[in-house]
């Protein structure tokens, strides 16, 4: 009966679907994440890189509901994203507009000042790779 469903989308379908919500969620979630973490930073005085480990399981969830997929890729496709967010992120969280997407200096500026040491970069670092891993780790059914 395949071949009278002409709604259900193929893997390839699905993919791309998933690489398209997916990539408008990472945005919309690393905006939202940068400015939660703003908000923190400006409460506490500490700025906090662990709310993007919440938003790659969000962002994960979405390539995993969209794509419903079980191949490697859907994963590759959640760590790839997952930085993507983690950059919007850092660029809202630095001040920049969301326009700095598409400018090079931004990514260079934001790399300069995560590996720039010091004991908050670090952890900076290591939550962001958590959060990397967390977003590939859930973005496919196993």
């Amino acid at each position: 009966m395949e071949v009278f469903n002409t709604r259900r989308l193929n893997q390839q379908q699905r993919f791309t679907l998933a690489v398209l919500v997916g990539f408008i969620a990472a945005i919309v979630l690393g905006y939202a994440s940068g400015k939660i973490s703003i908000w923190i930073a400006s409460a506490t005085g500490f700025g906090f890189a662990f709310i993007n480990i919440g938003a790659a399981y969000l962002l994960a969830l979405v390539i995993q509901k969209v794509g419903r997929g079980v191949q490697e890729r859907f994963s590759i496709l959640g760590a790839v994203l997952a930085v993507l967010l983690i950059f919007v992120a850092e660029f809202t969280s630095f001040g920049f507009p969301i326009s700095a997407i598409i400018n090079p200096d931004a990514y260079r500026l934001v790399l300069k000042v995560l590996l720039g040491g010091g004991f908050n970069n670090i952890l900076t670092i290591i939550y962001n790779g958590i959060a990397i891993y967390t977003a590939y780790s859930y973005s496919r059914f196993i």
